[in-house]
């Protein structure tokens, strides 16, 4: 899995759902008041899309084709901004679904946005408010591939919040299961950071809408699991049991328990094969579990070497637990707050005192914690420090190779990435020649034909002043002569707006400040000022026209 960097990848597709963003609500305020979804706002929401969103969960594989289909016609006749956007969501749905979740795949920030503005509209719409919480939920599982663990569980946390607001999907059996899934998902991370409680609780909602054997044994022995991490291992071995009794599936889960109970009576012999199956195959605490457990067998048998690699491994997975641990507090708070009843009124003083007193109750939680781990630990890491220099002497030769195969990876990774830029590029002189003879540009220049507009003359002109659409026609050729140029030049230059974004493809047509003014309908000033902002923001000398030009060549 790639960092934060790589994963920053994913958003370079989610410009051309921004910019059409207030095109679809207007376009939709114009419709019925009850619903976004008609024929006219969405002609292939109710035939190909829904297809395909029933085909992604039945059939997974052959979602992959229909998607590419319904790409290769989007490219061909644009589907309107509802078509584009739920089409987007199941491109993700039918990777997620086929495994091939990666750091390329299209970015869903952009079509949370964009359904949560119409959500605002259309409040009582059941598919507007179905697909929200799809596009919650698979950009939550994004953030969870790229290890951002809070932010997916604050994104299931929402799809859940819109799926559970709603009483006519009780009985809808998709529907169910998609709130079973979202529980599973929460079940898991709270499971992860050692909220066992919290985990128990969501596994049993999760259990109450699975309909399906295979679904409510794959929970049972969910909740075994998490029996065997608070070393209960009588009830984990009897919900293992009952799971099987109901789908038979294989005992590598059962292992730990079954190794922890023989090392309960002290058949330590018999116990080893059990501990080392489930520390070679478990979750995190099953590893920790069991290595706790072989240490201490192997220090009784004499046996120095094996004793110490299950010690390292316990100590360094105790200090993993404090790394963790401020995410685990916001996992936890995050989820007390979803729980908590939200009719409850408090003053502004009372609110403010809460809040104060939570932080200090959190840091000494945390301080509490340290220090626990701390004073657990020390005599391990003192046993530990005292055999660590002959390990780490062994295996010298051994971290000179892998140094040497990550160079090369290294250096592959390079050259594949320099490839890919290379492929990127386009004819700058053809795009060019495409933004300048686009409609939109045609138009604004036929506008000021034979008008000396100066500095003092700006306010003579008040029906030059472009609209919203004309702006919104700017952009998109932009973006069509230079793909994704807004999304980029606004992620490069963040400190930048969209205004500031409109004022660049004005500026791009060789117009002075006085012309881009009366264009905006604002003062020179104000025109000045911003064109001196964006050339500082830019540090390409002091002519936005070349500068933007000197960007453009660069980046595309």
């Amino acid at each position: 899995m790639q960092g934060q960097n790589g994963y920053e990848t994913m958003k370079t597709t989610r410009s051309a759902t921004a910019i059409l963003l207030l095109f679809a609500m207007l376009m939709c305020a114009c419709g019925r008041e009850e619903s976004a979804f008609t024929r006219q706002n969405a002609p292939l929401h109710f035939g190909k899309l829904k297809a395909l969103e029933r085909l992604a969960e039945t059939q997974p594989s052959a979602a992959l084709d229909s998607v590419a289909q319904l790409k290769e016609q989007h490219r061909k006749t644009p589907f309107t901004p509802l078509d584009a956007n739920e089409l987007l969501l199941r491109d993700v749905q039918v990777q997620y679904k086929n495994r091939m979740l990666t750091e390329l795949s299209p970015d869903l920030s952009a079509v949370v946005v964009f359904y949560d503005s119409l959500a605002a509209l259309y409040p009582d719409d059941a598919d507007l408010q179905f697909l929200r919480a799809n596009a919650y939920y698979y950009k939550g599982a994004e953030c969870a591939f790229a290890d951002e663990d809070v932010a997916a569980f604050t994104h299931y946390l929402k799809a859940l919040q819109v799926m559970t607001s709603r009483s006519d999907w009780s009985e809808n059996p998709y529907a169910k299961r998609f709130i079973a899934l979202t529980y599973t998902r929460l079940s898991e991370i709270l499971y992860r950071y050692g909220l066992q409680d919290d985990a128990f609780e969501t596994c049993r909602e999760a259990a109450s809408y699975y309909e399906a054997d295979a679904d409510l044994a794959a929970m049972m022995r969910f909740e075994a699991t998490i029996y065997q991490s608070q070393k209960d291992y009588d009830k984990a071995l009897a919900r293992f049991q009952e799971s099987t009794e109901i789908v038979p599936m294989d005992d590598v889960q059962v292992q730990l328990s079954l190794g922890a109970k023989l090392f309960g009576l002290q058949q330590y012999d018999s116990a080893v094969s059990h501990l080392e199956t489930a520390f070679n195959s478990g979750d995190r605490f099953a590893r920790v579990d069991a290595a706790a457990k072989l240490a201490e067998i192997f220090r009784d048998k004499g046996l120095a070497d094996e004793e110490l690699r299950y010690t390292r491994f316990y100590v360094e997975n105790s200090m993993l637990e404090t790394r963790l641990t401020s995410r685990k507090m916001e996992i936890e708070y995050l989820y007390e707050d979803f729980n908590r009843p939200k009719s409850v009124a408090t003053t502004d003083h009372e609110s403010q005192t809460s809040s104060v007193l939570w932080i200090m109750l959190l840091l000494l939680a945390v301080i509490a914690f340290m220090a626990y781990i701390i004073v657990r630990n020390r005599k391990r890491i003192s046993h530990i420090e005292n055999k660590i220099t002959d390990i780490e002497h062994r295996h010298d030769q051994e971290t000179a190779d892998k140094d040497l195969e990550i160079e090369q990876i290294s250096q592959q990774l390079s050259d594949t990435r320099e490839r890919l830029e290379s492929v990127g590029k386009i004819d700058f002189d053809k795009a060019w020649q495409s933004y300048m003879e686009s409609p939109i540009v045609l138009k604004i220049k036929r506008s000021l034909d034979g008008k000396d507009i100066m500095i003092k003359n700006v306010g003579l002109f008040p029906k030059l002043k472009l609209k919203e659409m004309e702006y919104i026609g700017l952009v998109q050729a932009a973006n069509h002569s230079f793909p994704d140029f807004s999304s980029r030049f606004l992620k490069d230059h963040p400190d930048l707006n969209v205004a500031d974004l409109r004022h660049s493809c004005l500026a791009l047509l060789g117009l002075n400040d006085a012309e881009i003014a009366v264009l905006e309908g604002i003062s020179y000033s104000g025109a000045n000022r911003r064109t001196n902002k964006i050339l500082a923001s830019l540090n390409e000398g002091d002519n936005l026209e070349l500068a933007l030009l000197t960007y453009i060549k660069n980046h595309f």
